[in-house]
């Protein structure tokens, strides 16, 4: 069904809304894209759309005239990356409609997916519309992703979302709110879905993550391929303060570290720090180096990994400055690591 006389602006920025802003042009007029430099303005472009490029809040804010002359029906906000103010999310007729991944209230904030896989939860859908709060609006439409494929229940280490990164779970999820989202916005124009309060006593939030998210001490992933049985909180003192301590500190490590791995893929990435011996190889025997050259500290990313019995098994690592091997090649390239 297409709604060509539902005048439409999209906000997004990232490639996981082209399923949607592709929809959104088949179903609907799309006025206009509201994004950054990238693969949605590229879209915008290709298809002659109308594509504003604000870099902050205050830019966003200027663009009040220009909007109100495309003369909106509604907005459909997914993955932007700005705060967009009350004067803009006001302006179109019918308002502002966010796409959220999670059950609100809960997972309210930047990174309900990641949170969801760390948790090893259900994932939802939820469009909502939006007001100043941090995803506080009313709540127009709520699904659960019923789309998974679940690793064997025999298994008391697998998780449900075993098989998902956060990357391919957003890809997914947005896939599926894609084919929603037409249905979604015909029906709340016509007053067939009634936006519903949140319950605010029952929220919970999910931070912007950084860097620092990543890094788990290398001790504690060492033990996890080692089926030892203890909590994160265990290494309390060996940590940076990140999610995964707060959001886990009593899950056993081996499932925690698993779970973070696909988590935090693609950003912020687990991590850790090791302290590199370089070796040169003579007459079938390792010789050091000399003394200056014995200890380097490099960061290394764990890519892949997956749980095998009651062990962490790793399968793909990057150490910096080089590119990614499996955990074996790593460990015949630094001998030292052989026997971990």
């Amino acid at each position: 069904m297409i709604f060509i006389n539902m005048n439409i602006i999209f906000f997004g920025s990232s490639s996981y809304c082209l399923p949607v802003v592709e929809s959104l042009r088949k179903n609907f007029n799309l006025k206009a894209i509201i994004t950054k430099p990238g693969p949605i303005a590229s879209f915008a472009k290709k298809h002659q759309i109308a594509c504003l490029t604000p870099i902050d809040k205050g830019e966003l804010s200027a663009l009040s005239g220009k909007i109100s002359k495309l003369k909106p029906d509604i907005a459909i906000v997914a993955d932007y990356g700005l705060i967009i103010p009350r004067e803009i999310f006001n302006l179109p007729k019918y308002k502002t409609l966010n796409i959220h991944f999670s059950r609100l209230p809960f997972l309210r904030g930047a990174s309900p997916v990641q949170y969801t896989i760390l948790t090893d939860q259900t994932p939802w859908v939820s469009v909502i519309k939006m007001d100043e709060g941090l995803d506080a609006g009313d709540i127009v439409w709520q699904k659960e992703y019923k789309k998974i494929t679940k690793p064997p229940s025999t298994n008391p280490t697998f998780d449900q979302l075993a098989n998902e990164t956060a990357e391919s779970l957003y890809i997914k999820l947005f896939q599926d709110i894609a084919y929603e989202i037409a249905a979604i916005v015909n029906d709340y124009i016509n007053g067939k879905l009634i936006p519903k309060k949140q319950d605010q006593s029952k929220a919970t939030f999910s931070k912007a993550l950084t860097r620092d998210d990543g890094f788990i001490p290398f001790e504690l992933i060492i033990d996890a391929t080692k089926g030892e049985t203890k909590k994160i909180s265990d290494y309390q003192d060996k940590f940076i303060t990140n999610t995964l301590f707060k959001l886990l500190p009593n899950c056993n490590i081996i499932i925690s570290v698993n779970r973070a791995i696909r988590a935090f893929s693609p950003w912020p990435g687990v991590w850790t720090k090791i302290n590199l011996r370089r070796f040169q190889n003579k007459q079938n025997c390792l010789s050091l180096l000399n003394e200056s050259e014995k200890k380097t500290e490099k960061r290394l990313k764990i890519l892949k990994s997956h749980i095998d019995g009651d062990r962490l098994i790793l399968d793909l690592v990057q150490l910096e400055g080089k590119k990614p091997v499996s955990w074996k090649q790593f460990q015949e390239g630094y001998p030292n690591y052989a026997s971990i």
